[in-house]
């Protein structure tokens, strides 16, 4: 990796990722992963790198009394090649990874500000609201016109109370 790219991974605040992302677990679970892979290759690369130390046959020649042991090893260690890895199908892996991140979080973006919207238009109509106190009839009628309706067929049947009114609201009054 880039240290370009070493940069950003270190330098993100993954306390406050996980905090803003917390209602998506799939989201955070992906990332945590992402995070313990990267830092696990990384601490992989840095024991490589520290272990990379030459060995002096020539010490060993001088030091034992079988050399012939010494250049069979020597040859052995000479012929050994380091295996090369093909990282495409990782880094196509990866690259699939972040592109479902980034549709992901921008899909989250977008619900946010969906919610953000109807939110603020709910707090508009209700500053914008008139007190229940304030409301007249003609208010309800121009709001709810089959409360009329409703109203002339309940007179023209003779009712007077509202079905369900006694049950939600009882009569307190003492007889």
């Amino acid at each position: 990796m880039s240290t370009a790219g070493r940069k950003l991974l270190t330098s993100i605040n993954w306390p406050v990722v996980n905090s803003v992302l917390s209602k998506h677990t799939e989201i955070t679970k992906s990332l945590g992963a992402f995070r313990k892979g990267y830092e696990e290759a990384e601490r992989q690369l840095t024991q490589l790198k520290e272990a990379d130390r030459p060995v002096d046959f020539e010490h060993y020649r001088r030091v034992l009394k079988n050399t012939e042991i010494v250049d069979k090893l020597e040859k052995i260690a000479k012929a050994q090649k380091i295996a090369k890895v093909d990282l495409a199908e990782q880094l196509k892996t990866i690259s699939a990874f972040e592109a479902k991140a980034v549709a992901s979080a921008e899909l989250y973006v977008k619900e946010t500000e969906a919610n953000l919207a109807d939110l603020s238009e709910t707090v508009k109509n209700i500053d914008q609201a008139r007190p229940v106190t304030q409301l007249t009839v003609e208010d309800v009628v121009k709001a709810k016109p089959e409360v009329v309706q409703r109203t002339e067929e309940m007179v023209k049947q003779g009712k007077f109370t509202v079905d369900g009114y006694d049950e939600k609201f009882p009569n307190l009054a003492l007889m």
